[in-house]
């Protein structure tokens, strides 16, 4: 029984420390604010957030309101450690806005990162971003805390002013929707 609920209480243990890391909210708007217009606020901020829109939006579904899609950011370390010219690369995300009258839901999540080739060396990549403290094994080489809560810091940074930025979108009127 001991047995048992030690092998338990350990695969809990796991499961909560390695969390996706994501960023989810629900925001009320004006319930005056139609879906329709939500979904063009969002769709207009798409194209001005991202360079190539096409690249980025998989899914536009109006009737629906869901509109998803793809987006990256460069990962530049804010420390020196070991490895980091090889660590340093892109961190890939995906991104869901589902609009309803009066409000809005996002959700950015499935963070995965990816180093960089460095000369002959391969890249040292971690993979799927979780809220664990202990860094993963990489696709190379240790494990480095240092390396993988930098990753983090930088990830969190960079998506928390995509963040504003889409609340921000979310507030102004469409133009389509303006009397000019």
């Amino acid at each position: 029984m001991k047995k048992t609920l030690l092998i338990l209480s350990f695969l809990i243990s796991i499961a909560i420390s390695s969390q996706e890391f994501q960023f989810e909210e629900v925001i009320k708007v004006d319930s005056t604010v139609t879906k329709d217009e939500l979904f063009n606020r969002a769709r207009s901020w798409f194209g001005k957030t991202f360079s190539n829109e096409k690249f980025v939006i998989a899914t536009e579904d109006k009737s629906a309101g869901e509109i998803s899609g793809n987006g990256s950011m460069t990962y530049k370390a804010n420390r020196i450690y070991f490895g980091v010219a090889a660590v340093e690369g892109d961190i890939d995300y995906k991104i869901n806005i589902f609009v309803k009258d009066g409000r809005y839901k996002y959700s950015f999540h499935s963070f995965r990162h990816t180093g960089s080739y460095i000369g002959a060396s391969n890249p040292i990549s971690y993979g799927l971003l979780t809220k664990s403290d202990e860094a993963p094994k990489p696709s190379r080489g240790g494990a480095s805390n240092k390396a993988w809560n930098d990753i983090k810091e930088v990830a969190d940074k960079k998506i928390k002013k995509t963040i504003e930025s889409l609340k921000e979108g979310m507030h102004k009127k469409y133009e389509g929707s303006q009397d000019w």
